[in-house]
């Protein structure tokens, strides 16, 4: 006499396993679609320089990257080529994307949180 273990339902397992990544995909897209303009505004109106001419804190934007099945990224940049000085000169006197990062990423984590716990 032998014992044996017989595994079903692996198929349906897989198939939800990949669902739950996909809704857990959307989920996380839809929050950082949330904060995105959030965040762009919050850098264009706390930006700490004196305009000069606008161009820096008018090309201030976030963005939300899905890369499929490996990460939901929302990002802040600047779109003009000194911006780097801005955030690092002066010993980051006139930074403006970490500050905003630190001012939201509570907010983000917790919403994110609500929704995987």
């Amino acid at each position: 006499m032998s014992a044996r273990v017989v595994w079903t339902g692996i198929p349906q397992m897989q198939l939800n396993i990949r669902l739950w990544g996909q809704q857990a995909e959307f989920a996380a897209q839809q929050v950082l679609l949330y904060f995105q303009p959030i965040i762009e505004t919050y850098a264009k109106q706390n930006a700490p320089w004196t305009d000069r001419t606008a161009n820096a804190r008018q090309s201030l934007h976030a963005d939300v990257e899905v890369i499929a099945g490996q990460a939901v990224i929302l990002y802040l940049s600047h779109g003009v080529s000194y911006g780097i000085y801005l955030e690092v000169a002066f010993a980051g006197r006139y930074a403006i994307i970490w500050p905003t990062i630190e001012a939201h990423l509570p907010q983000v984590a917790k919403m994110l949180q609500e929704i995987f716990s």
